[in-house]
């Protein structure tokens, strides 16, 4: 077969690809709004931007660009069937939701938008990169992760400004999303892992009343009761210097770790039991994680510390949202359009995680189109050369999406006949 053969059967194969996926999103929606969706995924997959003129124009339509844009930015705005197309991205995900306990990765980002000015309910952020505050928007995020690659699969992406009508607090923000996963596991149980940001008694009280689990990395000025007494959180990790060696790999860097485990309360909540666990080697100071759950065994003991660890791939979520779908370049002024806009981003990093779950030939031909990309294999996180793969196979398409739209054959008109 010849090059330009095998270069059209992949750009066939991405398209079938994205359009299988969209159609089992879109299950059971209106036709307009299913066909919005499709051009959205493959827009994002095509052009790797939330600029909706570049999605536009990696639609290719017969038509001028800027119509393209005016139908998909109408389409967001009307767009009614949000609960419709999240029950069937519920079942999708589902299926990596069926431990007795799963694993739900929990982390807050931000949007950062400091020259907008007209964009709605525009709020105040703390830029992660450079410290500063200015305008923007949050974002709350769960995710589960696949089972073979790790790979993040997105359960609850929502965006929200301090600034719009009907804000509480951040904490009811987390709690929106903790109640949307615990609805999610059913009769199963969800154990939440949480950076520093996340040590908050009532989120912990949270998560106790829904009678699932929490690991929480502490902050140093916390005070916890050990044997009846009261320390902060710093001089009782000092005093245990680690029994338990492991050896761990985060982001291509590999740790000589040392762990130790005790038994503690909160005062505030005397009576309840938690374990605290402590590891040497991330740094010069310990690191303390905190976890309702109790351990006595040296594998359970790792396990809560492997379970911290995964806790890195939220945050290769948030580079590959910016970094290859440019998502504080989002442009769309109103705050529905922006949500939307971001519920897709998510959803299309899950549609890549799928892929790269499978490992098929599909993931092995899209792999193989962006093997330029060499730093990323040192962190074994195949989504940035995945994104960048389908961009350079449907980079060459001239067609766009629109032929595997399903055209609705008209039912043949039925004449009443009189036997006579």
């Amino acid at each position: 077969m010849s090059n330009h053969n095998t270069f059209n059967q992949s750009i066939y194969t991405t398209k079938r690809s994205i359009f299988h996926f969209a159609s089992k999103l879109t299950q059971g929606l209106q036709k307009p709004n299913k066909n919005f969706i499709l051009d959205m995924l493959f827009g994002l997959a095509k052009g790797r931007s939330v600029l909706l003129t570049k999605i536009a124009r990696a639609l290719e339509e017969p038509i001028e660009a800027i119509q393209t844009v005016k139908r998909l930015s109408n389409r967001m705005d009307e767009f009614h069937e949000t609960s419709e197309l999240l029950e069937n991205y519920e079942e999708m995900v589902k299926p990596f939701l069926q431990e007795e306990d799963n694993l739900v990765l929990v982390d807050n980002s931000e949007i950062v938008k400091s020259t907008a000015s007209k964009m709605e309910a525009l709020g105040q952020v703390r830029d992660g990169s450079t410290g500063k505050i200015g305008n923007g928007y949050w974002t709350t995020n769960m995710i589960a992760v696949a089972p073979k690659t790790k790979h993040p699969i997105s359960i609850y992406s929502h965006l929200y400004s301090a600034a719009e009508k009907g804000f509480v607090s951040e904490n009811e923000e987390t709690y929106k999303g903790l109640d949307y996963v615990n609805q999610l596991v059913e009769a199963k149980k969800a154990t939440f892992v949480m950076d520093r940001g996340y040590d908050n008694i009532e989120v912990m009280k949270k998560i106790l009343k829904q009678k699932n689990n929490f690991i929480i990395r502490l902050k140093k000025n916390r005070n916890l009761l050990y044997q009846n007494k009261k320390f902060p959180v710093h001089n009782l990790a000092i005093r245990r210097k680690g029994k338990i060696n492991f050896r761990s790999e985060i982001k291509g860097t590999v740790y000589d770790l040392k762990v130790s485990h005790l038994t503690v309360e909160i005062p505030s909540l005397k009576g309840q039991k938690f374990t605290m666990v402590v590891v040497y080697g991330y740094g010069k100071e310990p690191m303390v994680l905190l976890t309702n759950k109790r351990v006595q065994k040296k594998e359970e003991v790792l396990s809560i510390l492997k379970a911290y660890i995964t806790r890195w791939r939220i945050e290769e979520m948030f580079r590959v949202q910016k970094q290859e779908f440019d998502l504080e370049n989002v442009r769309v002024r109103t705050l529905p359009r922006l949500k939307r806009m971001f519920l897709l981003v998510s959803i299309m990093i899950t549609f890549m995680t799928l892929k790269v779950e499978k490992q098929n030939g599909f993931f092995h031909d899209v792999i193989e189109r962006a093997k330029g990309i060499k730093a990323k294999d040192k962190i074994k996180m195949f989504l940035y050369r995945f994104s960048a793969g389908m961009e350079a196979i449907l980079i060459k398409d001239k067609h766009g999406i629109r032929h595997f739209k399903y055209i609705e054959k008209p039912v043949s008109s039925r004449q009443l006949t009189l036997q006579l």
